[in-house]
């Protein structure tokens, strides 16, 4: 038996926040009788699979009014390095285009500013 303690979202949906594989066992259990673990949360039999996905994390869901489990998977934010990573190519590329920018704008002046023909 799988021991869950969840929090309730709707009447069918519930974020499982806690998972003890071992919910009665002497030593390693939760200390608490079958009827006590019921009163906080549920006892399964198993869970589902999760899939692995790429820049994604599985949160677990459960129906409460059908025992049915379930995965829905959100994005992960990125490793701190890559995020610097990230910072450094943008700040290069705005700084390359601030530089291109007052070329653009020098040049413009010196075709401005040259004495017209008369």
């Amino acid at each position: 038996m799988i021991y869950i303690q969840f929090e309730k979202e709707t009447d069918v949906r519930a974020f499982v926040t806690f998972i003890h594989y071992n919910p009665l066992d002497p030593t390693e259990g939760l200390g608490k009788t079958q009827e006590e673990l019921l009163q906080t949360g549920f006892l399964i039999e198993g869970l589902p699979e999760a899939e692995r996905k790429t820049g994604k994390d599985a949160k677990l869901y459960f129906n409460p009014q059908t025992k049915e489990m379930w995965y829905e998977y959100v994005d992960v934010p990125a490793p701190m390095e890559e995020r610097i990573t990230q910072v450094e190519k943008v700040s290069a590329e705005n700084k390359k285009a601030n530089l291109d920018t007052q070329e653009a704008v020098l040049q413009l002046y010196e075709m401005v500013s040259q004495p017209q023909p008369k």
